[in-house]
């Protein structure tokens, strides 16, 4: 849509400027330097001429404002660069002079008022070899080549944050109506009705301050009665009951779970019983041999006979 626009506004005023009988240059925008030297329009020696308006440039925008024409600090304000200005914006503060009744003339042709002396000084040398069209030229190739561009970037990164920023104000709306239901509700649950404010909420409390007094006297005389004291004296008696058993049961418990005796004795004793074993189990395997052995002769004696 942005270039179909351009486009448009392009062809209607190639159409103006062959209406006035104008010129139309349909040449690259970053070539506009060139083909004014090449066609000798501005002189080769330009920027010298041009670095000298700048100078007065700079030194006009240091002036002070002319209080007799408030238009001119809306065209330049106090602050304003020199870099940001051209020939054009020049030309704007010359007329706001001459439309504020600055334009008186003396004998010699000049301007009586200083600063329409000074403005008008900037516009003649901007014209003198047509320097202005070099460097409207040079404003343009900036503003295409590099400024549009980062402006491009910039207004595309402000929509990518007015897009989240309006996705967060959807979701704090959501959640601010949440929390509206929920103290509604709690207001309810509290029996304060429809008129929940902060106000009444704080009338409320207030009223209720009263009745502490003879509620905190009934529960003090509670704690002091006989009733309580039993309670207290029993509720002891059974912590302490609690108490002794969890004791007991972990002695028994630990009893249980003792290790065995690891220490020099046990093992001597150890290494002795398992030795009085083994010689049990040796005489047990002797007397077994012996036998068969008896058994054996008593076989062949019986075959010989």
């Amino acid at each position: 849509p942005a270039g179909a626009l351009l486009q448009e506004r392009g062809c209607a005023a190639y159409s103006r400027g062959r209406q006035a009988g104008m010129e139309v240059v349909d040449i690259p925008f970053d070539r506009t330097t060139e083909w004014l030297l090449e066609r000798r329009i501005v002189g080769a020696s330009y920027t010298k001429s041009l670095r000298t308006v700048h100078a007065r440039l700079a030194a006009a925008l240091a002036a002070e404002r002319p209080a007799e024409a408030p238009a001119v600090a809306q065209l330049v304000p106090p602050g304003t660069e020199r870099a940001s200005l051209t020939y054009f914006d020049a030309k704007a503060v010359m007329q706001a002079l001459l439309d504020a009744g600055l334009g008186e003339k003396t004998l010699f042709g000049g301007y009586s008022n200083a600063h329409t002396a000074q403005w008008a000084d900037i516009v003649r040398r901007f014209e003198a070899g047509s320097i202005h069209l070099a460097d409207a030229a040079s404003a343009m190739a900036q503003a295409v080549g590099y400024e549009l561009p980062a402006l491009k970037k910039e207004a595309a990164r402000a929509e990518k944050e007015l897009s989240e920023l309006v996705r967060r104000q959807g979701e704090y709306e959501r959640l601010a109506a949440a929390a509206e239901e929920r103290y509604v509700a709690a207001c309810d649950k509290k029996g304060l009705g429809t008129d929940c404010s902060r106000e009444e909420i704080g009338r409320r409390l207030r009223e209720s301050r009263s009745l502490l007094r003879a509620t905190f006297a009934r529960v003090a005389a509670l704690c002091q009665s006989e009733e309580m004291g039993g309670a207290v004296e029993y509720y002891l008696a059974y912590v302490r009951h609690c108490l002794e058993a969890a004791a007991r049961l972990g002695a028994d418990v630990g009893a249980k779970a003792a290790p065995p005796d690891v220490t020099a004795d046990g093992a001597d004793r150890a290494g002795k019983a398992a030795k009085a074993k083994g010689k049990a189990k040796g005489a047990k395997g002797g007397e077994g041999a012996g036998g068969g052995a008896a058994a054996g002769g008593g076989t062949a004696d019986r075959r010989a006979a």
